[in-house]
């Protein structure tokens, strides 16, 4: 249901109520996500391990899964991996609102007026995404390659 509203400049503004029609697709957002999560954890256990012993560590040491992805990158080269490449990604991330600096398509997902916001916001957690499963499943003893099957 969209109203439209006058601006002090004279022009008409399109505008959705924030409640009840933005809060119940946030909800439900969160209920689906909630739902994936727990899904998602019925299927994987956590890779937990036994207490802390300094005689004992494990090959490969690795990071929680959500520092894999960085843990992979410094594995390759520990400046542009643990600097460049997160600095470029902060930096593509904070500059997408000025590179796309069109108003069509504002305050909806996924609009297909915001093609160049939403590639460089999926282009850059995607990568983020393949090498958190790179660094899960296909890293072994001293960090090499391995097949997971």
């Amino acid at each position: 249901m969209q109203r439209l509203k006058a601006t002090r400049a004279g022009r008409n503004e399109k505008w959705v109520a924030t409640y009840p029609h933005l809060l119940a697709r946030e909800f439900v957002a969160f209920e689906v996500l909630l739902v994936i999560l727990g899904l998602v954890s019925l299927f994987w256990n956590a890779p937990l391990q036994g207490l802390a012993d300094p005689d004992k560590t494990p090959n490969p040491a690795k990071a929680p899964w959500y520092f894999l992805g960085l843990q992979e990158m410094v594995s390759y080269s520990a400046f542009w991996g643990g600097i460049g490449v997160p600095t470029v990604f902060v930096l593509l991330l904070l500059a997408a609102p000025y590179i796309d600096r069109s108003s069509k398509g504002v305050g909806r997902w996924f609009a297909r007026e915001r093609l160049l916001a939403n590639t460089i916001f999926l282009t850059l957690a995607l990568v983020n995404v393949i090498f958190i499963i790179i660094g899960t499943f296909f890293r072994g003893p001293n960090w090499t390659f391995v097949s997971p099957f």
